[in-house]
């Protein structure tokens, strides 16, 4: 298949585990062809920072390596995640008064955007702003889906702002451009989480994306097709993993094994009879094999899990957000754990499933897996800020539409004030 070259971009997930690449180009058609795909281990970057910033490119080359090899690409223009950035959103509103009554115009939504009052509200040399997402439009007092081309004399537009921490960002930013890297756009994981993810309905009823990573679990909330909330928690998989580690006293790599062996969740009937054998720290320090009853090890990782999910329930209880999802997505690596699923669907009392990418035409089966799943919302999100698509459902029956918007304005209400 013919593909432009100097089209070419490549989609990188930066996590503490791992680097995922994905390159893409356009076809003769103009639509976007998958080209390439590379993993390395992530080395010097943690929680969210780049800790070693030659051992961290190392990393971001050997995985960019892996993706062009197969047809001699080079690529230049890149699009990264951001994960555990200490996000924080905020809510603003601004408008803009035509002077007489008219169609509204591509401009006068971005003047209405350049009017936003963010900048007295931030510290500019600690937060950056990464993401001005548009979640009502109104003209003349009613609510529109899109406000181009509407009659009228007075939008107003409600915004969601997420900032990142500024000096985080700028390391990143630095590290990857002494390798030649021409950052286009960066996108919050959880928002690209999302992004590939929740089918239309899940976006329109509400519906909460948990990505569990390596050392983060990044959340985002939608509802009425929007982005409402989203966080990143230092409470990946590592964080059980350590936590085996401590209590059973063995090593970390046996940790590890033991989790993704036996998982999390009971599996009944249990024989509470059954002994495993596994590798302890021994007096000298040696791995010392040693038979445990299964009934302790499953009880362990049990409680382990369910501390991490009622924290994250604690944290969105908290902030008053529970009201505005009855759906719950599990992605990332981490939500493959066994039995972790039931413990999410146990705390949250909400239907609750594991979730792989959106199939999408160009990208084939090659990411089929939740560990991909912030790399496709890479994908998507830079697709479709490109190609001008908006997320509009209208399959709903006009009182449901309803009962929604009065959840949303209720949302809008307690943050705008």
């Amino acid at each position: 298949m013919a593909f432009d070259k100097k089209n070419l971009v490549a989609f990188i997930d930066i996590a503490s585990g791992k680097i995922s690449v994905m390159v893409c180009s356009l076809d003769k058609d103009n639509k976007p062809i998958v080209l390439g795909k590379g993993e390395a281990i992530s080395v010097g970057f943690k929680n969210g920072r780049v800790v070693n910033v030659s051992e961290f490119t190392k990393s971001v080359n050997a995985a960019l390596d892996m993706a062009e090899e197969k047809k001699h690409l080079k690529v230049s223009d890149v699009v990264i995640s951001l994960s555990d950035f200490n996000y924080k959103s905020y809510f603003f509103s601004s408008s803009k008064v035509l002077p007489f009554e008219r169609n509204i115009s591509v401009k006068d939504i971005q003047d209405c955007s350049g009017l936003l009052p963010i900048l007295k509200h931030i510290d500019v040399d600690k937060e950056k702003l990464v993401h001005v997402v548009p979640i009502r439009f109104v003209v003349d007092g009613n609510v529109v889906e899109n406000p181009e081309k509407v009659f009228g004399k007075k939008l107003e537009i409600f915004y969601h702002i997420i900032t990142v921490d500024a000096k985080m960002y700028s390391d990143l930013i630095s590290s990857l451009n002494s390798i030649n890297l021409n950052v286009k756009r960066v996108v919050v994981n959880s928002y690209a989480s999302a992004l590939a993810t929740l089918v239309d309905d899940d976006k329109k009823v509400g519906s909460l994306v948990i990505d569990i990573g390596k050392s983060t679990m990044s959340v985002a909330v939608f509802l009425e097709n929007n982005l409402l909330y989203n966080m990143s928690l230092n409470l990946g998989g590592d964080v059980i993993t350590n936590s085996l580690s401590k209590r059973m006293n063995v090593r970390f790599d046996e940790a590890e094994r033991l989790k993704k062996k036996y998982g999390a969740k009971f599996p009944l009937p249990l024989d509470f009879s059954e002994y495993i054998s596994v590798f302890m720290i021994g007096e000298n320090g040696e791995n010392e094999s040693k038979d445990i009853l299964k009934s302790d090890l499953l009880s362990v990782l049990n409680e382990l899990s369910k501390e991490i999910v009622l924290f994250l329930k604690k944290c969105l209880d908290d902030k008053n957000i529970s009201p505005y999802f009855h759906r719950v997505v599990l992605t990332g690596g981490g939500a493959k754990l066994r039995g972790f699923k039931e413990i999410v669907e146990e705390v949250f009392r909400l239907p609750t499933r594991i979730a792989k990418p959106i199939k999408f035409l160009e990208l084939g089966d090659d990411f089929d897996d939740p560990t991909y799943s912030t790399l496709v919302g890479l994908f998507l999100f830079y697709y479709y800020k490109s190609s001008g698509i908006l997320y509009y459902n209208t399959n709903l029956d006009e009182k449901e539409h309803k009962n929604l918007w009065e959840k949303f304005k209720k949302f809008l209400d307690e943050n705008f004030g």
